[in-house]
């Protein structure tokens, strides 16, 4: 695939991109509703189309446009995403989010201030806290593979 053209790549995935949206969504008012939760077809194939469509954009983005210079945040989560994931899923959604948000939001409750905003500040510090993880593991060059 290394001798093909950038451009043919790129129309490829917008085509196959658009064509999962498409069967997607059809499939959605005709088939079966798109539902996250349980994955139902129809929410497959419109998220592999949007995935596509997210891939076509990155690749003319960063390969064809040679646009690497600011790319190492997403660089040093992309090299633990098996940490980051089971990290989230385990600690994260049990203990960690809910001990962080508690003193975010007892701290942010003495000023008042509003709760969406609260939820918003607290999510960014999860976040922030999560990705400094993820940085101190890629420093360490601690890396988890299966």
């Amino acid at each position: 695939m290394r001798d093909v053209d950038a451009s043919v790549k790129i129309r490829t995935l917008i085509g196959f991109g658009i064509a999962g949206l498409a069967v997607g969504y059809a499939m959605d008012w005709t088939i079966t509703p798109i539902i996250k939760r349980i994955a139902t077809s129809s929410f497959t194939i419109a998220s592999g189309g949007w995935c596509l469509l997210a891939l076509a954009a990155c690749y003319w983005w960063i390969d064809v446009r040679d646009h690497r210079k600011y790319l190492s945040f997403f660089t040093i989560v992309g090299m633990n995403p098996i940490f980051i994931y089971l990290f989230f899923e385990i600690v994260g959604y049990r203990w960690f989010n809910g001990y962080v948000g508690a003193i975010t939001n007892g701290l942010m409750s003495m000023i008042n201030t509003p709760e969406n905003l609260m939820l918003i500040i607290t999510s960014l510090v999860i976040f922030g806290l999560e990705w400094g993880m993820c940085y101190y593991l890629y420093r360490k060059r601690i890396f988890f593979k299966l």
